[in-house]
């Protein structure tokens, strides 16, 4: 029963807001496949081989689009915790800390979209308390992308509908000072994170978790969302993480019921593999299988690389 309704109201959203298709995206030679796009790779700190077989393992995965990327607040260690930290999870890369490190990594970026199979963009990764606490202006006006990771807040309690909101609505404020591209990085899957672990660690057994339970918006939260991100430049991420819960019943019923009206009313999306590791890279990206259903397709997913090549395109015309 309650599935059923979980659907009858997704649907009535959808059908309430479904728009027209974006002009201008109608031949498949103007589009990149989902698997062609990785919006949120890691290529810094953690990064476990040198740049080139780093890329060069995506590449030779289909992928063509990258956001280049790290966590900025790794740049704020001592040497001492870098060292020890580097020297135990046995990371290739070595980047100086503090500003000297945000133009080193910077500069990689940059050597790397030199390349002629690839087509670059320089991004953070920037934890979602931030936009509390204070964003750090120097590095985040070097890059074209910024994103924002939605924590599982494990211990705590999960994001949901209303924290999407209230970042959102930060994000646009934040947008003031920062005229870039930004994206959600991965909200849906930390809300299942965070419920299987509280599960577990309450000796509840994390199949008994129902799609009601999972479901990341309540009644209007969905419009109100909608409303906020319509003709934004603002992003949400379908990470990679969503595949592990795809397989299970009760997470795939919630994601959709919370993803596709969203699509289906506009919502425009990105797709990206947050990988760090070699068993990441060597794994194939197919995101199709978990985006499609969901509403989530080269339709919607294209719009940010294309505002990225003209905001290029643009600054280049100015000399900028």
């Amino acid at each position: 029963m309650i599935r059923s309704i979980v659907v009858i109201c997704a649907l009535a959203v959808a059908a309430a807001a479904q728009t027209q298709p974006v002009p201008g995206q109608g031949l498949a030679e103007g589009l990149f496949q989902l698997h062609e796009m990785d919006m949120h790779l890691h290529a810094g700190m953690e990064r476990p081989v040198d740049m080139k077989t780093w890329i060069d393992l995506a590449v030779k995965d289909g992928r063509k689009v990258f956001v280049l990327l790290d966590h900025i607040e790794l740049y704020r260690r001592s040497q001492a915790d870098y060292d020890a930290w580097r020297e135990k999870s046995k990371f290739f890369a070595l980047y100086p800390l503090g500003a000297a490190g945000h133009r080193a990594l910077m500069t990689d970026f940059d050597n790397v979209a030199r390349r002629g199979d690839v087509i670059v963009f320089k991004g953070w990764e920037v934890s979602e308390r931030e936009l509390d606490s204070g964003l750090e202006d120097a590095p985040l006006r070097m890059a074209d992308v910024l994103g924002f990771h939605i924590s599982p807040n494990n211990g705590g309690t999960p994001p949901n509908g209303r924290t999407l909101i209230r970042r959102v609505r930060q994000l646009l404020e934040a947008q003031k000072k920062y005229p870039v591209p930004m994206i959600l990085f991965h909200p849906f899957p930390m809300r299942m994170e965070n419920l299987q672990r509280t599960a577990q660690k309450q000796g509840r057994d994390a199949k008994t978790i129902t799609a009601s339970e999972y479901r990341f918006f309540q009644p209007g939260e969905q419009e109100e969302l909608i409303r906020l991100l319509k003709g934004q430049s603002i992003y949400v991420e379908m990470n990679w993480d969503t595949e592990a819960y795809w397989k299970i019943q009760a997470c795939r019923d919630a994601l959709i019921a919370d993803i596709k009206p969203l699509a289906d009313a506009g919502v425009q999306f990105t797709v990206g593999s947050d990988s760090h590791y070699l068993a990441h890279m060597r794994k194939p990206f197919r995101p199709a299988s978990w985006c499609e259903p969901a509403g989530v397709t080269a339709l919607n997913t294209n719009t940010v690389v294309r505002e990225l090549l003209a905001i290029r395109a643009k600054r280049s015309f100015e000399g900028k």
